[in-house]
């Protein structure tokens, strides 16, 4: 599939790519072990999809696509789709798995303002942007810009890591190094709301993460291989 990677970098400003790479999970690589993770990655793409193929979009926007596993779910319910990811290499991936000619990747480092600020482009029914918002510096700046891209009655799909179950250091800092911010529901709510944007409902997928932890604990004592 011919699917072209244009950059989208404001003039006089460096792309200096979020570290995302390493946070990357791809549910399909058979070479990761964690089931329960790559279960729940995948299930935040099947589910958006699921949700917004009622309403018959003409264009998503996929932000930190990754690999593109998931701009394959979306592009099963929009006519366009549009993927975003600050990596090269994980959109070079993510070429590879588009079934649409029309899906378009773009490189930007979401730290930078000017998201998607080419004109070209059609108006956005709705944005899934999952386990990203953490990572930013500045997420309040992305949020602006998604509320400012959505046409009006427009979706945002989002997910966080839940504050509660964020492992920690002994500073009370994140143990993964690429997160950058804490995020309970209220704070989230809060931010959002800011932005004008409005809360319709939330769930959660607190299934997976109690099943990843017992699986882990049993593998540690060997009770399962």
């Amino acid at each position: 599939m011919g699917v072209q990677i244009k950059e989208n970098i404001l003039p006089g400003k460096i792309n200096t790519n979020l570290n995302f790479g390493e946070d990357c999970i791809d549910p399909f690589d058979q070479t990761d072990k964690n089931l329960w993770i790559k279960i729940e990655h995948l299930g935040r793409y099947l589910f958006a999809a699921d949700h917004l193929r009622q309403f018959k979009l003409n264009c998503i926007a996929d932000i930190a696509c990754g690999v593109g596993y998931g701009i394959r779910e979306l592009e099963k319910v929009s006519d366009l789709v549009i993927g975003v990811d600050g990596s090269s290499e994980l959109l070079k991936q993510a070429a590879q798995q588009c079934n649409n000619s029309q899906t378009q990747l773009i490189q930007y480092n979401l730290d930078q303002p000017g998201l998607l600020a080419d004109k070209t482009y059609p108006s956005i029914d709705a944005i899934v942007c999952f386990e990203t918002l953490e990572h930013l510096i500045n997420p309040t700046s992305v949020l602006e810009q998604f509320s400012q891209l959505l046409s009006p009655g427009g979706f945002l799909i989002c997910s966080v890591p839940n504050v509660l179950y964020e492992p920690r250091d002994d500073a009370g800092l994140p143990t993964n190094s690429c997160h950058k911010q804490f995020f309970s529901y209220q704070s989230l709510s809060r931010l959002l709301e800011q932005n004008g944007l409005r809360v319709n409902f939330r769930v959660g997928q607190a299934w997976s993460n109690i099943l990843f932890k017992r699986e882990t604990q049993l593998l540690r004592n060997r009770s399962i291989q």
